[in-house]
């Protein structure tokens, strides 16, 4: 099959719903390996809202994460990963994991692995993709 030349490109304003679960599931799939790659270590900030460290984000705590490249302790929180997911549907890394359940444009948590996960945390965290 060939490929076949774009002719326009479109610029499309989309709605992503989200549950608690959808966040703890990104969260999970970057603190158990997406980002071990440039993230050193992660520690909860103040106290444990959920019972591990991936449901801190979902729960409005923070996250303070080393990025052990250019030795910086970074805080992340809710406001910003949301900001993270918003700028990778808008610049996908990985794989396609976008779907539509009823009626409404969703990350299908199951497909999203690793590679997605951190792409959504370094666009959280730096406003873009910095390692690979």
């Amino acid at each position: 099959m060939s490929e076949r030349k774009i002719m326009k490109e479109l610029d499309v304003n989309l709605k992503l719903a989200l549950s608690q679960e959808d966040i703890d599931d990104i969260m999970c799939g970057a603190l158990e390996g997406g980002i071990s790659y440039w993230c050193g270590r992660v520690k909860v900030e103040d106290r444990y809202l959920g019972k591990y460290a991936h449901e801190q984000i979902s729960r409005g705590g923070k996250l303070l994460l080393w990025d052990f490249e250019d030795d910086l302790e970074l805080c992340l929180d809710l406001d910003k990963l949301l900001n993270g997911i918003k700028l990778w549907a808008e610049d996908p890394v990985g794989c396609n994991c976008l779907e539509q359940v009823n009626n409404r444009l969703r990350i299908d948590c199951c497909n999203a692995d690793e590679v997605v996960c951190d792409a959504i945390i370094q666009y959280a965290l730096f406003g873009e993709i910095r390692y690979s």
